[in-house]
């Protein structure tokens, strides 16, 4: 059964970013927003890929992967963020971590809540002591340059043409 989803209103903007691991009651709506922003991406990914992921960061691998996720007072999911160390870009130089499936619902989007994830995610891999972390965006390259990402590279990636971008985490 589809978990039932209320309209987000962005005037109370009051959330948490939290591990998502800890609230296995918003995997299901999480790996589906996945699927879906990113299957043009990853054809052969489902559904059941990203409960799969998620199930594999909750049972705090060796490997870096740790899914955040913005939740509202009213405990609804609003949107997600994971700090992996590998993230499938083909034959990519770039050593990681990276910011990776960053989703905010439509409905909440501009209010700061995809701010809030990528802050989360930058700090996390901050506090492991990584001195930059890096994403590849298909749209969002701006929106990155404006919270102070560089540019790297330019790439294709699957024939979709893709930005890849760092940010610095030390002075």
């Amino acid at each position: 059964m589809r978990p039932s989803i209320k309209p987000y209103d962005k005037s109370v903007n009051s959330f948490k970013v939290v591990a998502l691991a800890e609230h296995r009651r918003h995997w299901q709506t999480a790996a589906e927003w996945s699927y879906r922003a990113w299957q043009h991406e990853f054809p052969s990914d489902t559904v059941q890929t990203y409960l799969d992921q998620y199930a594999f960061a909750a049972s705090k691998p060796e490997r870096l992967i740790e899914v955040f996720a913005a939740i509202s007072d009213a405990d609804d999911l609003l949107g997600v963020a994971t700090l992996v160390d590998d993230d499938e870009l083909p034959d990519a130089p770039e050593p990681g971590p990276w910011l990776a499936a960053v989703f905010v619902r439509p409905e909440a989007r501009k209010a700061k809540i995809g701010s809030s994830l990528v802050n989360a995610a930058v700090e996390r891999a901050r506090e492991l002591g990584y001195p930059t972390i890096y994403l590849y965006t298909e749209h969002a390259q701006n929106w990155y340059l404006e919270k102070g990402w560089q540019k790297v590279r330019d790439t294709v990636f699957l024939g979709l043409h893709h930005t890849v971008m760092r940010l610095e985490l030390v002075d």
